[in-house]
């Protein structure tokens, strides 16, 4: 018999169908749904991340004392009225005069120690003290919350028989300069506050999306969306609350300088706050300056400005 090299098929065996058309019709519906629905929750997801990566950035202290530029300073540890402890340097000054330093975001005690540090060669005296997140007090408010440590440190400061109590002001960067401000409105114990780079009002200049019916404004509006729930459920406060704007004007008579660069994005938070406050504030704009970099690009006249607005602010009583 000739060997034949068709296979040959089994008893029982079967032929199988070929799938129906419908089937892959189907099959492609289903993988352009999920492609899609995995699309349209990306900003969600998006938002979420930031906003906790924000609220929960990890400490940043770098560990430098003000030893590094050669001062004397002392290691102060503080109860927070939240809970929890938080850890400050005390640099003693030599006219009475004192001036808080808050940290931005999460900085450590050493955020602008250089800054502050301009201060303390003209005589004053600096507490500068950690942020929530260095002291494992959990996660940060962006400035809102973390006006509670600056009346602890207030409060502290104002037990020193070193300090005058009638002589102390406050110093911010960033999301700490929104926090001088808001803790200037609250606190009249405050006489006068430098506020750098801050946000006028978080919500409004950043959370803002465009509405023009594309899908990027979608997107937009979808990321914005969950950065502000995010938000508001992790730190269980109310993002709108984020606003120096709408206190700064609580802060008259006690004087207020603003710095920002000309070249960094806050730059109008600056204006608007400006505008808000009245005659006893000032905006110090530092041309071809970024977010920060005022002393770098001005460093001669960035310590005249800071040095002569707190002589003046906290001018010793006759």
């Amino acid at each position: 018999m000739p060997n034949s090299k068709r296979s040959r098929r089994g008893i029982g065996e079967v032929t199988p169908e070929p799938r129906p058309r419908h089937y892959w019709l189907r099959l492609a519906g289903l993988f352009v749904a999920a492609t899609s629905l995995a699309l349209l929750g990306l900003p969600f997801l998006g938002g979420f991340l930031l906003a906790a990566g924000l609220v929960y950035s990890p400490c940043s202290d770098r560990g430098i004392t003000p030893a590094h530029y050669g001062y004397a300073y002392e290691e102060i540890t503080l109860p927070a009225r939240v809970g929890g402890n938080f850890r400050g340097y005390f640099v003693p000054g030599t006219n009475g005069a004192a001036i808080i330093i808050i940290p931005a975001l999460n900085a450590g005690r050493d955020g602008r120690l250089r800054e502050a540090l301009l201060l303390a060669g003209h005589g004053y005296a600096i507490f500068a003290f950690e942020s929530r997140r260095c002291a494992g007090m959990g996660g940060v408010s962006l400035g809102y919350k973390e006006v509670d440590e600056v009346a602890d440190a207030l409060d502290y400061l104002l037990t020193r028989p070193d300090v005058d109590p009638q002589r102390i002001g406050a110093y911010g960067f960033s999301s700490a300069g929104a926090t001088a401000i808001i803790a200037a409105a609250r606190l009249p114990q405050l006489k006068a506050v430098v506020a750098e780079g801050g946000y006028g009002d978080f919500a409004k200049d950043t959370l803002i999306p465009r509405v023009d019916g594309s899908l990027s404004s979608y997107f937009e509006a979808a990321f914005f969306w969950s950065v502000r729930q995010t938000y508001n459920l992790l730190t269980g406060s109310d993002i709108n609350l984020l606003s120096p704007v709408d206190v700064i004007g609580q802060i008259a008579p006690r004087p207020i300088l603003l710095i920002y660069g000309s070249q960094e994005v806050s730059l109008s938070g600056g204006r608007n706050q400006l505008a808000a406050a009245g005659d006893n504030a000032e905006l110090w704009i530092v041309e071809g300056a970024g977010h920060g970099a005022y002393f770098d690009v001005a460093p001669q006249e960035y310590e005249a400005k800071l040095v002569t607005f707190f002589d003046e602010s906290l001018a010793k009583e006759n």
